[in-house]
This record gives structure tokens, sequence and C-alpha cells, in this order.
């Protein structure tokens, strides 16, 4: 079992994108995500911040919502 991040929401919303296509690269800090079409999004591996799973998908969402338009 791989672990994203410290954060439990923060690692099974990984794991779910990983399993969608998306891809997760390995960084000298923190890791990043790929999207399918090759936007990266940097993933908090321990975040202090209480909100860091909200701004997080918030983050993903608005690349979703831009590739989509694209589309």
């Amino acid at each position: 079992m791989r672990k994203f991040s410290s954060d439990k929401d923060i690692n099974k919303l990984v794991k779910k994108l990983c399993k969608l296509g998306w891809e997760y690269k390995n960084r000298k800090k923190h890791g990043a995500l790929l999207t399918p079409k090759g936007k990266k999004i940097t993933v908090p591996s321990s975040p202090s911040d209480r909100r860091a799973f909200k701004n997080f998908s918030s983050d993903i969402r608005t690349i979703l919502c831009k590739e989509c338009s694209y589309a």
C-alpha cells in the first residue's frame, strides 16, 4: 500500500485519481500528479493547514473543468 500523503483524505483522492489514469511522480519535497493530458498539480505530503484537503480538491476540480472545456 503506497502512501502519498499523511492526510488520509488526500491519500484516498490521489489513489482514486491514479486508478482513473492520472500519474503520480516523486519529486524532491512533494509529489506531483499529472493529468492524462499532462497538467501538473503538487500533492501536499504533510499538510499543516486544516483546509489542505479542501484546497487540494478545489485545485483538482479547477483542472478538470479547464480540461473538459477544451475538449
